[in-house]
């Protein structure tokens, strides 16, 4: 049923994108590999470092978007008006196999050869934008939608200004020399039901003044958010339990532009209380008898981020990556965290279409309430690939690659939670194939 039911889907989007004008965008990545050991690959990371820790060959899944964008009015020379809806489906899996079993959250009909599409809960993108407005500046924007700036792409990680949620706004208005976008955002929590103000919820309000011209070629941009969510109280499994006020707050500030024949990012960003982490997944239900969350409140974080990218100069390309993150987690004692990740792709072009790639770096990570020291891992992975144009953003792409990593013995633990092959050894191998497509 659920096969019929995404063919007509798919069918009737294809039939109206040709009635609407709509555009038909897609992002896909995968591969397979093993580990050396026998077995099926394992992905090593630095917990509680953010995003990926250099991703080539460091990926155990595949992932599919795939966006609509519907135009219902497009702007013209006599109507600036324009009316647009996007929707943006996501899928992923573990790539164990061509047919892979599921566990639902709700209860489904599995079909008798046990296969069937994982499509409930996908949806990530949902919302309509219009603009062009004579009575108002700006374009207005309400639904779900991916609302952030930019990532570091060696490690698959939004730095700055990634607020992707539910809410609604309005953005490119002209303030002097920049643009001025101000949304709100409301993150329902997901693991507390009702409770004396309903279902807890984060609300935020995100501010933001961008692409001010400094000198050169580099421009500044601001971000600030202002977040809180009520206190309220519950009944959860017969326990009283009361959740007390919450709030935080982000000051943010980007340098980016053209640099020594490359493109630069300098990002500089202090965040506090439920916005410590720079995001909108902060804990909106905060229990009292709970130290961990309510140590939220007094939580702080200072984060310096550069990313560097130098397209192909004749024969090389490649991209830097450097975060550092030194802040307080909120306890009262051993409290101080501290992280730090580099990581270097440099791409040889053997010709236009084959290249050599290679990715390595180093992280640290420090949490003085873990009580077990620095957490160390490093990583180097070497690749041959086949990529449709002569630059690092070149895609599609297809890669064979061969990774080595290796860690200290107070990481053993954290890394053996995702590669459980490693846990009792401090290095690891892995050789398989990717492959990386947009459009």
């Amino acid at each position: 049923m659920k096969r019929i039911f995404l063919t007509i889907l798919l069918v009737a989007l294809s039939g109206t994108a040709h009635a609407l004008d709509a555009d038909f965008l897609g992002y896909f990545r995968g591969g397979t590999g093993l580990n050396l050991e026998g077995g099926q690959r394992e992905c090593f990371y630095n917990q509680g470092i953010p995003g990926n820790f250099l991703r080539l060959g460091n990926e155990c899944d595949f992932y599919t978007e795939l966006a609509f964008v519907f135009h219902h009015k497009k702007a013209t020379a006599d109507d600036p008006v324009f009316f647009k809806t996007q929707l943006r489906y996501a899928y992923s899996s573990k790539g164990l196999r061509q047919r892979e079993s599921y566990i639902y959250t709700v209860p489904q009909t599995i079909p008798a050869d046990g296969f069937t599409i994982k499509v409930p809960n996908s949806e990530i993108e949902a919302y309509v934008k219009a603009g062009g407005f004579s009575e108002v500046p700006g374009e207005f924007w309400v639904g779900k939608r991916f609302y952030r700036d930019v990532d570091m792409y060696i490690s698959d990680w939004y730095y700055y200004g990634d607020m992707s949620g539910v809410g609604g706004g309005i953005e490119a208005i002209p303030v002097g020399p920049g643009m001025l976008a101000v949304a709100h955002l409301i993150q329902a929590n997901e693991d507390i039901g009702d409770t004396s103000v309903g279902r807890p919820a984060m609300n935020a309000l995100d501010i933001r003044y961008t692409s001010i011209p400094v000198f050169l070629e580099q421009k500044i941009n601001f971000w600030g958010v202002y977040a809180w969510a009520p206190g309220s109280s519950a009944d959860i499994n017969g326990t009283p339990t009361e959740f007390i006020p919450t709030n935080g707050y982000v000051i943010g500030t980007k340098l980016e532009g053209k640099a020594l024949n490359g493109f630069n990012r300098t990002a500089l960003m202090f965040g506090q209380g439920i916005m410590k982490d720079f995001g909108i997944y902060g804990n909106s239900a905060v229990n009292t008898i709970d130290l961990d969350q309510t140590a939220q409140n007094h939580a702080w974080n200072v984060r310096l981020v550069e990313d560097y990218t130098h397209d192909v100069t004749d024969k090389w390309g490649y991209l830097i990556g450097f975060a550092a993150n030194y802040g307080s987690n909120g306890h009262d004692d051993n409290n101080k965290v501290f992280w730090t990740e580099i990581g270097v792709r440099p791409i040889y072009y053997v010709s236009d279409r084959f290249q050599w790639v290679l990715e390595t770096g180093y992280s640290r990570y420090k949490d003085e309430n873990e009580n077990n020291g620095d957490r160390e891992l490093s990583r180097i992975a070497i690749a041959p690939q086949l990529s449709f144009s002569k630059s690092i953003w070149g895609r599609p792409v297809l890669r064979a690659f061969l990774a080595y990593s290796f860690w200290n013995d107070s990481n053993k633990p954290y890394v053996a939670a995702n590669a459980p092959t490693f846990a009792n050894k401090n290095e690891g191998m892995s050789f398989g194939y990717q492959f990386e497509s947009w459009f």
